[in-house]
């Protein structure tokens, strides 16, 4: 509230300062150049505090969300994107492994983020149908190529 008196009390002051310049200085040239300088002096004093207002945290016309929300919402759908791009791609990978192994099972994988921040498969699900040396081989190739280990690797079927 005080700061709302301040600003209020610079108005006044200002106008009573203009009023008063023009008022001592009679004359068509000096009234006009004291009416300029005290309109553009009233014109500051007024449209300063906007000149202090954070515009980053004013929040968007259309979204209602300030930056930093709007920052942290595509930094949530980019690493949504970013999970779901390595488990498709995973599953596209350990699809192509099957059909070269000739087996047949669908696959879930599961991402999870590292501490250097990149998603990296965690968890894979085989469904179907295989036989033992089928299996071996594409545990095999789970582990060595993926770094997942038989104890990340869940076999449904048989």
């Amino acid at each position: 509230m005080n700061s709302v008196k301040a600003y209020l009390l610079r108005l006044v002051f200002c106008g009573f300062l203009i009023s008063l310049s023009t008022a001592l200085l009679r004359g068509k040239r000096a009234g006009k150049v004291i009416a300029l300088c005290g309109g553009c002096l009233m014109i500051l004093t007024a449209l300063r505090p906007l000149l202090r207002v954070d515009l980053a945290a004013l929040p968007d016309l259309f979204t209602g969300l300030t930056q930093s929300q709007r920052q942290a919402q595509a930094q949530e759908k980019n690493e949504a994107i970013l999970r779901r791009l390595v488990e498709e791609q995973t599953v596209r990978w350990l699809e192509t492994q099957a059909v070269e192994l000739g087996l047949t099972a669908s696959f879930t994988v599961t991402a999870e983020k590292t501490p250097d921040g990149l998603w990296i498969p965690a968890q894979v699900t085989v469904s179907g149908s295989w036989t033992t040396e089928q299996r071996a081989d594409l545990e095999k190739r789970i582990e060595q190529e993926l770094t997942l280990p038989p104890a990340r690797q869940q076999w449904e079927g048989g």
